[in-house]
Parts: structure tokens; sequence; C-alpha cells
């Protein structure tokens, strides 16, 4: 070979393996070769992260309390309050928790520990003592924050809420709801409760109320010389203390009874101080002198509520008198402002109570008790009804006595009586009160003093003294409408299952009612009249619907 071939033999480039030729030449290939195998990466880490601190211990808010005035009384006060609940599996130390609220200011913990599933109770009052928070709670809006060792474990902003009512997780550790079933240092249980009306606490058919009346020397001679005057005395409710209401005694005939025996009684809490217990003003406590079942007015009010008639709600209490047991009485709502609102949304109107054969009569106007509205003097909304009524009753005179009167409830109101046998009511001029709404411009008969209901023998459903009762079944076409009432609330009494309403209310308060110092019956009279009560829900309601059948 020649010097030329070999040099030009020696310029030949080599293929790479793999590589693509074209035309006879090597073309290089179009990705880069894969070095990854070969990549060492970036020199190691010499300093690593430091370990993620622990989440703080699941320290929680679990129900808060901002305006508390008769909610729940502790060594003479009513505190604002902060319950705290350990929601995890771990004890925590005291020492190691603070609360704060909007303002800053800090609760810090003491000595102790908060095991699992315990609750502490922090009274925010601005009072001093491990328990105490240094701050108040603002009803109006607060913000509250939990930490542990610094690090925040819970938080709330608190909205308003009305007196009473706590905001609170259900269950404990749960989801927030605002309730009127307060439990500080208690479990919260499963659900908040249905109503926020806090006055529903107060007629509760499980729970007796424990009421305390005081009366010096003075006070108990004048209730003696006058029942019906009021004194000054003081009353406790609950443990709550309210050193100066009114008192009084309770009825004027029938269940009428003097100081030295079962006597009922009125307690205005706000007569002398403005003031209230639980969203109610007063307490109207029952004897049951006149009632040996024990549970007919609760019945009886049940189904007026059912059918839409104003009724007021009850509950038990056990009364004493400077320190001397007077036994179990009915704790019944005042018809007031408040039940006024309750019901119509608006209490600005008149109303007139009717005693004993007080009924709508020219010249009688005065003969009625005013117990609310604007002006006592003005009673020309009664005369106008009464006008009416001395009219005649036919078709045009209906007409107008629906103008000034509702009559749609008065005659479910009446029905309702034949129903429970109420021959103590309106259908004999007696126990009701009329309210004029201010919404409507109508009256409206409200029921009361259903003690004597489900045992007589004697009643008619087209018994009837009233006026107004009276003037529609003289007109054929109302008392036509009367009949259809009769038959439907006929209905609604058997679907309410009174007689297992009243068997489990029986229960319960027998063992009060066998304690009872006063009462003026003994058992044996208790269950004939109880048994009688049941007779007359299991059968009455069918008698009635064949009674309108046969007119």
């Amino acid at each position: 070979m020649s010097i030329g071939l070999l040099l030009l033999a020696c310029f030949v480039p080599i293929q790479p393996s793999g590589s693509d030729v074209v035309g006879g030449l090597w073309s290089p290939p179009e990705e880069e070769a894969d070095v990854a195998d070969t990549d060492l990466g970036p020199p190691p880490d010499t300093h690593p992260p430091a370990p993620e601190e622990p989440p703080p211990p699941r320290v929680l808010l679990n129900e808060v309390m901002s305006k508390n005035t008769s909610a729940w009384q502790v060594e003479g006060a009513l505190p604002d309050w902060i319950e705290l609940y350990n929601a995890d599996a771990v004890a925590v130390e005291l020492n190691d928790l603070t609360v704060t609220d909007k303002s800053g200011r800090v609760w810090m913990g003491g000595e102790g520990t908060l095991e699992p599933g315990a609750r502490l109770v922090i009274f925010a009052d601005a009072g001093e003592g491990p328990t105490h928070a240094p701050f108040s709670l603002d009803a109006d809006g607060d913000e509250l924050t939990v930490a542990w060792q610094g690090t925040a474990s819970d938080r709330l902003a608190l909205g308003a809420l009305d007196a009473d009512v706590a905001w609170a997780r259900h269950p404990d550790g749960g989801t927030w709801a605002p309730t009127i079933d307060t439990t500080p240092d208690a479990p919260n249980g499963d659900t908040p409760s249905a109503s926020l009306d806090r006055s529903d606490t107060v007629f509760q058919l499980d729970t007796l109320t424990h009421v305390e009346i005081a009366l010096d020397a003075d006070d108990e001679a004048s209730l003696r010389a006058n029942r019906l005057s009021w004194v000054e005395g003081g009353v406790t409710i609950e443990g709550i203390a309210y050193p100066s209401v009114g008192v009084r005694l309770k009825a004027y005939v029938g269940s009428s009874r003097t100081l030295d025996q079962k006597c009922g009684f009125k307690v205005d809490l706000n007569r002398y101080e403005d003031r209230e217990w639980r969203g109610i003003e007063g307490l109207t406590l029952n004897n049951m002198v006149q009632d040996p079942s024990y549970v007919n007015e609760h019945l009886s009010y049940l189904l007026y509520r059912a059918v839409g008639v104003p009724a007021p709600r009850v509950g038990y209490a056990r009364v004493s008198v400077n320190g001397e047991d007077f036994g179990l009485y009915l704790l019944v709502e005042s018809i007031d402002d408040r039940f006024l609102d309750r019901w119509y949304g608006d209490s600005s109107g008149a109303l007139y109570e009717g005693a004993y054969g007080v009924d709508l009569f020219a010249g009688y106007e005065n003969s009625f008790d005013y117990d609310e509205g604007p002006d006592s003097a003005d009673r020309s909304d009664l005369t106008a009804v009464i006008a009416v009524l001395d009219g005649a009753s036919d078709d045009a005179g209906i007409t107008a006595l629906e103008e000034l009167v509702d009559m749609d409830e008065l005659l479910t109101n009446m029905a309702v009586e034949a129903l429970i046998l109420h021959w103590d009511g309106y259908t004999t001029r007696n126990n009701y009160r009329l309210y004029h709404d201010p919404r409507t411009g109508r009256f409206q008969i409200i029921p009361w003093g259903t003690d004597q209901t489900f045992t007589s023998l004697y009643y008619y459903p087209w018994s009837a003294y009233g006026r107004l009762f009276t003037f529609c079944l003289a007109n054929e076409a109302c008392a036509a409408r009367y009949d259809a009432k009769l038959v439907e609330v006929s209905y609604v009494m058997e679907s309410l299952a009174l007689a297992d309403e009243a068997d489990t209310l029986h229960t319960w308060l027998l063992p009060e009612i066998n304690s009872d110092p006063r009462r003026e019956f003994g058992y044996s009279t208790h269950m004939g009249y109880y048994a009688a009560t049941l007779n007359t829900i299991a059968g009455w309601p069918a008698a009635v619907r064949a009674l309108v059948d046969d007119r």
C-alpha cells in the first residue's frame, strides 16, 4: 500500500455502535446517550432537616356561656363559663395550657392534669383563683383560643346569643351548636336542644323545680287577712335567691285555700325590681286540690296546643314556705306579655281576664280584669263585641261577629272543652282570657283552670252559657262549623296517645304524690280519678263523634 492510501485509511471515522449511517457516512444520534446510570447526583446533605414537632394535644373548647343569668349558680354567683375537654388519648399538664380572649388577657393553667375524656370548667368572671379567668366574656361577641405550650389547639369565635343559651359541642368534642340544655362539667349529649327558648327549661315533665318561699310574720298576717293581697317576700328557685318579690295566694273559689292549708301561690319576680328567671317573670303554682289525678291540666293544655289554641305550658314543682314542705305543685305558665309574645309575636294588645260569671254583657265591661295592654280605661273593643251579641244571630250577625272575633279559634277552643269535659271553662263563663290580637284586630279566647277535666258525668258538647258560644249555636251554619270542629278535634285527641303520656307522667309523679304532706286525698281516691281520666281518653272521642252523627 502506498503512503497516501495509508494516510487516508487512518482518517476514516470509526462508526459508533448503534449509530445511523447515511450514504455510507456516520450521522450523530438524534438524542444524547442515556447517562443516568453514571450520574451520581448532588452530594449528600450533611445537615438534614430537624424532625417535625408533634401536634399539640387535642384540648378543645367544649361549652361556652357568655351571658349566664339563671342557667347555673355557683357559690351564690352566676358566672359565665368556659369548659375545656381533653379529646386526646394522653393526659395534659394544666400548667401547659392557656386560654385567651379577644382582649389578649390570658388564663394560665395551674397544678394538676386533665385526663383523657375529662373536663375543666373555667369561670369567666375576672375573679381570682386557678379556675377563674382574668376576664369576662362579651355577650355581644368574643373570641377564645386555647393553647398548649404556646401552640393553639382550638379556637372559637363567639356569636351573640340570648341569656342562658350556650355554645356547645355535640357530642363532647363534636360539632358546635347553640343550646339551652347547658351541662357545665358534664357530658353535652349527642344533640343540642331543639328549642332556644330558655323558658322551655322551666316547663319540664321529668324534673321537679324546687321553690322556696320566704315570708316574715307580717307577710303571713297580711295573707291570712287578705289572701289576694301582695306582700313583699323572697323566693329561691333552684338555688337562685330573689330577696324582694311579690307573693300572694291564688284562686278565688274552688281551689282557694288558706296559708295553713295547701294554698296556691302567685310569685311576681319583677314586682319591685326588673328581673326574670329563665325567661319568665313570675310563677303560678297550682295546688291541684281539685285535680286528684295530678295529670289532667297537662293533658288538657297539650290538646289545646296541638290544635293551635294558645295554652300555657306546665311543669311540676316542690314548694316550701319558711322551710316547711308544702308538697307537690303544678308550675303553670303565666298568661302575661311573655306568653303573648310567644304565641302572637305582639303583646301590645289588650288582655282581659274573665273570672267566674263574667261575660260580654252591656254595662259589664269593667267586670273584666285588665291584665295587659295600652290603656285599661278604654273598653270600647269589648263594647263593640257586645253590640253584635245583642243583635240577631243570623248570617249577617255571624259575619259581623267574625270581624271582631276569631271564630275558627273560638270553635276549636269550645270543641276542646267538650272533648276534655271542661265544664268549668268558657262554657260556664269561667276560667278564660280574651286577647285583642293587634295583628288581626280580632279577639281570641285563651283557656285556663283545666284542673276539673276528664271526669264530669254530666257534660254535653252543646251545653253552653258563654255568649260567644251560644250566639254561634243559635245559627245553623255556625253550629254546623262547630260540629265539624268536634269531629276534627276528636281525631287529634286520639292521635296524641294521651293515655301513654299520662302513664309516663303518673309513674314519675307517684313518689312525690305519696310524700306530699298537705295532699287532701288518699291513694285510692287518687287512683279512682286517674282511672276515670284514662276511661275518658279511651272512649269519649268516639262517643262525641256518635253524638254528632245523631244530630
